[in-house]
């Protein structure tokens, strides 16, 4: 059986609905958007809007679907564990108009959350041995800053199952050059016995300019 990991987004087609549009005082993204793993940075898990209820979710129809293509990956086969894919558990994060999410192979996908048009990708481990592994990977975190020259920079951060600590500028998809060794940490750097088992499946937590990172 040929089997791809799939992502679909759908939406309501409801008479009259409104979509929640937050006050011009509001924070760009208010109500609107899922900027963190658990949608706040105390991670409650709720979202405001209320758009969709008892009374209309049963017309909710598919609105696009995104193939992510894990099992045609080079060498996500190996992955596999006892022929199944590997566990997809991503929650992607809503920014702007734009979903960031990430595989169970550690790659980061941005996509238009209109259209579900692939914006960019990014794979971690091009030019590098690929980490052979089944674990799920739950996503990625989001950090919006002001850069060295005083503009706004938007960077998504997350970890690897080989133990590093990655940002990507989240315009682009890039590796921040800036960031530890041309984007990337090491967390095993330091460590001793325990270093060849270190790695991050969920994403790290973001406070102020402060990554937070678990294993």
């Amino acid at each position: 059986m040929h089997v791809r990991t799939t992502l679909a987004l759908c939406c309501a087609l409801v008479a009259c609905a409104r979509s929640a549009t937050p006050s011009p005082s509001a924070p760009r993204g208010a109500g609107t958007d899922w900027r963190s793993y658990g949608h706040d940075p105390g991670g409650m898990r709720f979202s405001p809007l209320a758009e969709i209820d008892r009374s209309n979710v049963t017309r909710l129809v598919r609105a696009w679907t995104y193939h992510t293509g894990e099992v045609e990956q080079r060498g996500a086969a190996a992955a596999l564990a006892g022929g199944r894919p590997p566990s997809f558990q991503t929650t992607p994060l809503m920014i702007d108009g734009v979903l960031y999410l990430s595989t169970p192979t550690q790659r980061v996908v941005a996509l238009d959350a209109e259209t579900g048009r692939e914006r960019w990708t990014f794979d971690p481990y091009v030019g590098r041995e690929r980490q052979r592994t089944a674990a799920p990977h739950r996503g990625v975190a989001y950090w919006e800053g002001p850069a060295a020259a005083g503009a706004a920079e938007a960077r998504i951060l997350f970890g690897t199952m080989d133990g590093r600590l990655v940002a990507l500028d989240a315009r682009t998809g890039r590796p921040i050059p800036s960031f530890g060794d041309a984007g990337a940490v090491d967390l095993r750097r330091g460590m001793t016995d325990v270093a060849g088992a270190y790695g991050m499946t969920s994403p790290p937590t973001i406070y102020r300019d402060l990554v937070i990172a678990g294993a």
